[in-house]
């Protein structure tokens, strides 16, 4: 049995991207994985403009009056050229006359018998965009496997690449195990519990990259077990419960019977110790505890990253760096999942780390959380950390 970070990293080698695209427009494109590395078409910008409105001039002239020829607006085509002691006044993006190199910013202006006189301090080059300044065309501007963002939409729109090629959504599927469950829509009496992992799981790999389809509830048999797995045709099947030691046999031996193999049977880890991955064709199970919170927090290190791994993506969680914010006991020999809050760049856990797995309302209270390394045995005020937000 492994920790934590060295089974991201055996992921990271086990689990291979697949090999199938569609094409969307970019209206359909944020939160979707790129499925190839794409080019400039052009020079960004694609011509020499202003970077605000102003005057436009050359700076060897910038102690003499300069003749004001005319103004230049955005989206004229023509081309300008200066003369000796020439300026133009020329509007935020319109392209530069030849010869100019600097501008004056219109709020600087100063005129002096219909002339432009240059009073301040400026620059060379000041709020000059020069063609090709941010990006040059065939320069590489996105990898395979980059999950797209608006900004990177942006980036995309400003070289016409107006249709791409992304990975096809990810096919989950979603089973709770455990003859105790009720669905929320259902009575629910003492003896019984709501089904809450179901919902929570569904939540979270609600973005666009993905079908999610929920499948109800296994009995807790070994034929209910394989009956309902051997159905399924999903790139990733989550199953919560059924992988406690008491509870393992049926589940395992499903999936044995199935002709899966195991890629990892547990994590040194609180609260996410029996976590299972199988595989088989390229087909992953992702056996989670049946405890609310320890599913949860399995699903979100595990389920997401299988996910991305899955559309060529290889990158870690967002990392907030900030400090201990006081010293805390740790068990050591596995990792630990501390949940808490930032205050003042200081991080403090939440109810000094005092929760069950069973418990949801941590993870409410709770916006960040830290991996504690296997053999840390105390966290010390001021120490350093990296932290994940959830």
């Amino acid at each position: 049995m492994k920790n934590v970070f060295e089974t991201l990293m055996d992921l990271e080698k086990q689990i291979k991207a697949l090999d199938e695209f569609e094409l969307v427009s970019l209206e359909y494109a944020k939160g979707r994985f790129l499925y190839e590395d794409l080019k400039a078409r052009k020079d960004l910008p694609s011509f020499d403009n202003a970077a605000l409105d102003g005057y436009a001039f050359n700076y060897a002239d910038k102690d003499e009056p300069l003749s004001i020829k005319g103004t230049i607006f955005a989206g004229d085509t023509h081309s300008y050229e200066l003369g000796k002691n020439e300026c133009y006044k020329i509007m935020t993006g319109a392209k530069m006359p030849k010869n100019a190199d600097t501008i004056l910013m219109l709020e600087d202006e100063k005129l002096q018998n219909q002339k432009l006189i240059i009073s301040k301090e400026i620059k060379q080059n000041n709020a000059h965009r020069y063609r090709g300044e941010e990006l040059k065309k065939d320069e590489l501007i996105l990898k395979k496997g980059e999950y797209l963002t608006a900004a990177k939409i942006a980036l995309l729109s400003s070289q016409g690449l107006y249709k791409i090629k992304v990975f096809r959504k990810i096919k989950i599927g979603i089973f709770s195990s455990g003859d105790e469950l009720k669905e929320a829509w259902e009575f629910c009496s003492d003896e019984n519990i709501y089904n809450v992992n179901a919902l929570a799981l569904n939540a979270l790999f609600s973005e666009s990259n993905c079908e999610v389809s929920y499948l109800g509830i296994i009995k807790d048999d070994f034929i209910s077990t394989k009956n309902s797995l051997e159905k399924q045709n999903f790139d990733l099947l989550l199953c919560s419960g059924g992988a406690s030691v008491g509870e393992a046999d049926f589940m395992e031996n499903a999936l044995i019977s199935l002709e899966f193999k195991a890629l990892f049977k547990g994590i040194k880890a609180r609260p996410a110790r029996p976590t299972k991955l199988y595989e088989k064709n390229e087909k992953y199970v992702l056996i989670l505890p049946g405890n609310p919170m320890a599913a949860y927090l399995a699903c979100f290190i595990f389920g997401l990253k299988i996910l991305r791994l899955l559309c060529g993506n290889s990158d870690n969680e967002l990392k907030i760096f900030a400090k201990m914010g006081k010293t805390l006991k740790l068990k050591s020999g596995r990792n630990n999942f501390i949940l808490g809050n930032l205050k003042e760049g200081l991080f403090y856990p939440t109810n000094d780390n005092r929760f069950g797995s069973g418990m949801i309302k941590p993870l409410i209270q709770s916006q960040f959380l830290l991996i504690s390394n296997e053999n840390q045995a105390e966290l010390k005020e001021g120490e350093e950390l990296n932290l994940i937000l959830l």
